[in-house]
């Protein structure tokens, strides 16, 4: 399995966006395109035991999105590209599907506006993400998640993020919806 650089308007350390698996004679067996206005795949990949994909990747969301998520408009840039991890079946035949996905942007918390849905005390939140978090001066690769691994027998995800310094494990056993 290789990965390339594609073009795109999101521009940072590891950036890639399409993924292929080669044979050993040179056969294209499948690929993976990841990278358009709203989505960058970057980094590692992990293939799973059952032939799946699992991508580390960027997402755009607009400043909007930011401000509605709790983020303190002080911290604001032009844009912000949060990460998520989505698995492709690459079984299928033809085309690569997405089959499962986990957002950053679904597991936030922030104690900077009580009138936002994912308010609250950060300290008390270990599981969930602080949206206002930052470690010096931060851009638009906002946590830079830049490893992933797989725990086949627990059925675990680990990410690491280098903004943050931490591991999260995430439990694959889960629905998109979950």
């Amino acid at each position: 399995v290789r990965t390339g650089v594609l073009q795109t308007p999101f521009v940072s350390g590891g950036t890639g966006g399409r993924v292929e698996c080669i044979s050993w004679e040179g056969d294209l067996l499948w690929h993976v395109h990841y990278s358009t206005n709203e989505v960058q795949q970057h980094h590692d990949i992990e293939v799973l035991p059952n032939g799946h994909v699992l991508l580390i990747a960027w997402e755009r969301i607009s400043t909007d999105e930011e401000i509605a998520l709790g983020r303190d408009p002080s911290t604001i840039g032009a844009s912000l590209w949060p990460d998520h991890v989505v698995e492709f079946d690459t079984n299928t035949g033809g085309s690569p599907e997405i089959v499962w996905e986990w957002h950053v942007i679904d597991h936030l918390i922030q104690d900077f506006d009580s009138e936002k849905p994912n308010y609250g005390v950060v300290a008390e939140h270990p599981e969930l993400i602080d949206f206002n978090y930052r470690d010096g001066p931060t851009g638009a690769d906002w946590n830079h998640v830049n490893g992933i691994d797989y725990w086949e027998e627990e059925d675990l995800i680990v990410l690491s993020s280098r903004t943050f310094s931490e591991l999260w494990v995430i439990d694959h056993s889960t629905t998109t919806e979950e």
